[in-house]
């Protein structure tokens, strides 16, 4: 147990200095960052997957994830604002994988079950590009910290404050570990992490204290949820963890199922409030 709990502090560290060095320098670290965690992620997906006998299209995951990141870029909303991207390479991505079926077998649980593989990952993950420069290439270091800072805090307040109040079951059926209590906690503890984090960063987050409460809550309600989609996903392929590349902390899917719910949440939010 100790030694458990050594390998998951110390790998927390070392986890919390490269994402803090991958931050600060922006797309070019960010944007291999991402595409590692979409190869890594996808494979993940596949073997828990693999274990249900449900075949994914890697080809569709991983070429349509590349475009979908390259068509976030910042770079193409600051000269063609009036162009939709995002929804442009969905739409390609779409087409493409149709064309694939139609080539090869026509196999539409594989077609269902990486569409919805597709919108779990490579989707969500190029919220983290445009974040990283909304409003600006400055700014937006502290915007993309925001909904980093209320999954960790909403994760943390969860275990602790479940561990000693929970008694409440929240979903027995995906996840019987959690409980209602822990849930409030981890929205207490996601309010008080920002609004200490917004007091210290004024620049993170412009705006007045309601709105940063509607924010936390929102942001906290949405990492529980991206938290138990992803226990629903183990449970249905009977597996603990993701994967193992996190050493003391399960796979990579493991870490980041909060933060594939809240970024594109801070995203729309700091559209609506700004």
């Amino acid at each position: 147990m100790k030694e458990s709990l050594s390998t998951r502090v110390a790998s927390s560290l070392v986890g919390a200095a490269l994402l803090l060095l991958v931050l600060w320098a922006g797309l070019p670290l960010l944007l291999p960052t991402l595409l590692f965690v979409l190869f890594l992620g996808t494979w993940e997906m596949q073997e828990m997957l693999r274990r249900k006998e449900v075949e994914l299209n890697l080809l569709f995951l991983r070429v349509g994830g590349v475009v979908m990141l390259l068509f976030s870029l910042p770079q193409l909303y600051w000269h063609y604002p009036q162009v939709p991207w995002r929804e442009v390479a969905l739409g390609v991505v779409l087409l493409g994988a149709f064309s694939y079926e139609l080539l090869h077998g026509a196999n539409i649980p594989r077609f269902a079950f990486s569409l919805m593989a597709f919108l779990y990952l490579p989707w969500t993950l190029g919220y983290a590009l445009l974040l990283r420069y909304s409003p600006d290439g400055t700014s937006g270091l502290w915007t993309l910290t925001l909904p980093i800072v209320a999954s960790f805090a909403t994760d943390i307040g969860a275990y602790f404050v479940g561990r000693r109040f929970g008694r409440r079951k929240l979903a027995p059926e995906i996840s019987p570990g959690k409980t209602v209590e822990g849930s409030f906690g981890g929205i207490l503890v996601s309010f008080l992490a920002l609004l200490l984090y917004t007091s210290l960063v004024r620049e993170a987050f412009p705006f007045g204290f309601l709105e940063l409460l509607l924010f936390s809550l929102l942001l906290s309600l949405a990492a529980q949820l991206g938290d138990l989609t992803e226990s629903m996903f183990k449970r249905y392929c009977g597996v603990k963890d993701s994967g193992s590349f996190l050493p003391g902390h399960g796979g990579l899917l493991d870490r980041i199922d909060s933060l594939l719910f809240t970024l594109p949440l801070t995203y729309y939010l700091a559209v609506i409030f700004t």
